[in-house]
């Protein structure tokens, strides 16, 4: 316990401890997965409300001490002297009481809330995994090697690719083994703390099959197809979701900025001051907004875990305990020592030599090839950058003439492209590659699976399936082969190629064909169980794409819509107003405290960074991830650049 957590028990911890308002907050902090106790929680966020209230009051004293000093009581109302005297020191203390009042109720509010959007996130992502989860324990009981308790505890070892809800099978594992509770007990317990409504129908539905004796496979297979459908309709409304947010997207941060763009180019030819304003929207409100909407987007659609980074291989000699062996002598230390730094180098040395080959692979291994390239690009034209001169202009940062600004503009925008294009041709390379992989995955299995009927074993299988024409996964398959003839036994090698193709669905395909391997005698079964997961996700991952292509679209029409406004505005609107007096005596009023370089180079601005986070919200709508989003941002960018730069 922390200081502060420790402080505010001994404050708070006893009245909240004796209350019962907080067994629903109880509740919440239990199935969010916070191993904080309640007393501890709720006083916490009592001192924290009361800190977060006292700095507000103190702020609002001080602020209130400036508005309120030239404020008198109006004449002809009679006051006392101690009011009249005190009015600026009364109204300063009640401002600060009531922003006391609004931040404490507002800090402790959100500590309210905090449970229950974890216990959301955390439904929605044990809803996401249940159905790959029953698939996983359907697979692993038909073929009767192993029974439930082995099947969960097998499950619970790899939450990294099955998600939240294989999380929660991890808690009933250790209920049995920590706490000496049996089955039906752990799963009553599972019951009552999850936070999805689905898992808890699932693990009643476990515990009456499990009391009557009843046929357990059967119920999982049924309930992995009723869970198929159900994800199937829960993406139909996932992606309806995605749409509204992607319209409230397009109105608050492509065409609100617009409008308050315009209203504020017009208000700068009547009056000084809006360009401080149009600062903040464009360096500001446009970024930070867009940034906290792509967490809303990652928060309803990313993943709960992600895969480990290493591959990993274990490898336990308990064999042969009763047999002596001879301690290691001091050469054969030192040749080990030598073997794992030959390793470590080979390792480095193949990088450096093959480095495009590792991108292929790993795509962010491309910033150590772009950044310096992009550092060079611009210590080559330092003395140019050096040259430029920069004034000051309401407290901010302005460049005096629209050729310096385009001038420091070309070498920061091409640094930023030399930056992102590297990692971006590899990103693609291997997002193609990913997923003509995934297309081919269902198909590799359903040939295994029909080889393997006929008696042949999985090994052989896989060796005679790799001779086959199978498109991309001939490479990956045919190393998979060697593998196992150089002496690796099947899981090391089915592990390794799960780790050189690294994605949610071949991860889970494989987790689900290695654990089948071992424990269980119907390999075919499980060989068409999951060739049927890898079908329906791959059919649902099409869906999302040719739903959210679409949006994608819409965000380009409104960028470019934003784009084409922008460029009338300065064009014909800005260009049109007299910058000097000669043009003022000529019949046109002169504008007071109006820049037209300025305002040119805030607009220029801010259609390159709504173009950089309209990119990367189109790449998160379009696949769930926002790499996928910078080559749109790249795209549109350009685009900007040589509107301004040709047309401008």
């Amino acid at each position: 316990m922390s200081v502060v957590a420790n402080t505010a028990y001994r404050i708070f911890g006893r009245r909240v401890r004796e209350s019962s308002r907080y067994s629903k907050l109880q509740v919440r902090l239990r199935r969010a997965r916070i191993p904080v106790p309640i007393d501890q929680y709720v006083s916490s966020a009592y001192l924290y409300s009361i800190a977060a209230g006292q700095v507000a009051a103190i702020a609002g004293v001080l602020v209130g001490l400036h508005l309120f000093s030239a404020v008198s009581i109006p004449s002809g109302i009679d006051a006392p002297y101690f009011v009249e005297a005190h009015l600026t020191e009364i109204l300063s203390s009640v401002a600060g009481l009531l922003l006391f009042a609004l931040v404490f109720y507002i800090t402790y509010f959100v500590f309210r809330t905090i449970p229950a959007t974890k216990v959301g996130v955390r439904k929605s992502f044990i809803d996401q995994s249940l159905p790959h989860v029953t698939a996983y324990l359907y697979a692993l009981s038909r073929g009767g090697g192993m029974n439930l308790f082995e099947i969960f505890k097998s499950l619970s070892g790899y939450t990294h690719v099955y998600g939240a809800a294989a999380e929660e099978f991890g808690y009933i594992v250790k209920d049995m083994e920590y706490f000496g509770q049996d089955l039906i007990t752990a799963l009553r317990t599972a019951s009552a703390r999850t936070a999805s409504e689905q898992f808890k129908d699932f693990i009643d539905g476990m515990i009456s099959i499990v009391s009557s004796g009843g046929d357990v496979t059967e119920y999982l297979k049924s309930k992995t197809d009723q869970y198929r459908s159900i994800a199937t309709r829960e993406q139909r409304n996932f992606l309806e979701t995605l749409g509204i947010l992607a319209e409230v997207y397009i109105s608050v941060f492509v065409v609100g900025p617009l409008f308050l763009m315009t209203i504020l180019a017009v208000l700068g030819l009547m009056s000084s001051g809006t360009t401080i304003v149009l600062y903040a929207l464009v360096y500001a409100i446009i970024p930070f907004g867009t940034g906290f909407f792509l967490l809303l987007l990652d928060m309803i659609s990313g993943e709960s875990n992600r895969p480990p980074r290493e591959f990993i291989t274990k490898k336990e000699l308990g064999i042969f305990d009763d047999i002596r062996v001879k301690p290691p002598t001091e050469e054969y230390t030192k040749m080990i020592k030598r073997i794992r730094l030959y390793k470590k180098l080979s390792g480095f040395v193949d990088a450096v030599t093959h480095p495009f080959r590792v991108m292929r692979y790993k795509p962010k291994y491309a910033f150590l090839l772009s950044a310096p390239l992009a550092i060079g690009y611009l210590a080559t034209h330092s003395h140019e950058l050096r040259q430029i001169n920069i004034g000051t202009s309401v407290g901010l940062m302005r460049l005096e003439t629209i050729e310096t600004v385009i001038a420091l503009d070309d070498y920061i925008f091409f640094a930023v492209l030399l930056l992102l294009t590297p990692f971006i041709i590899f990103y693609e390379l291997r997002s193609i590659r990913i997923q003509k992989i995934e297309d081919q995955i269902p198909e590799f299995l359903k040939r295994l699976a029909s080889v393997n009927a006929a008696g042949i074993l999985l090994v052989d299988a896989i060796a005679m399936v790799a001779k086959a024409k199978i498109g991309i996964l001939h490479s990956d398959v045919k190393r998979m082969v060697e593998d196992v003839s150089w002496g690796a036994n099947l899981v090391v090698a089915l592990t390794k190629f799960e780790y050189r193709i690294r994605t949610s669905m071949t991860s889970r395909v494989i987790t689900l064909i290695v654990k089948a391997s071992e424990s269980t005698s119907d390999v075919r079964s499980v060989l068409n169980i999951a060739a049927t997961d890898a079908d329906i996700q791959k059919q649902m991952k099409k869906e999302r794409s040719a739903e959210m292509f679409v949006y994608v679209f819409i965000i380009y029409i409104s960028f470019f819509v934003f784009l084409f406004t922008v460029y009338i505005l300065v064009v014909y609107f800005l260009s049109a107003m007299p910058q000097s007096m000669d043009e003022a005596v000529q019949g046109m009023p002169l504008t007071s405290g109006f820049d037209i370089t300025e305002y040119t180079m805030l607009f220029f601005h801010a259609a390159l960074i709504q173009g950089f986070f309209s990119g990367l919200v189109a790449g998160k709508m379009g696949t769930g991830y926002v790499s996928a989003g910078l080559k749109h941002s790249a795209a549109m960018m350009l685009v900007s650049y040589g509107v301004f730069i040709i047309l401008i």
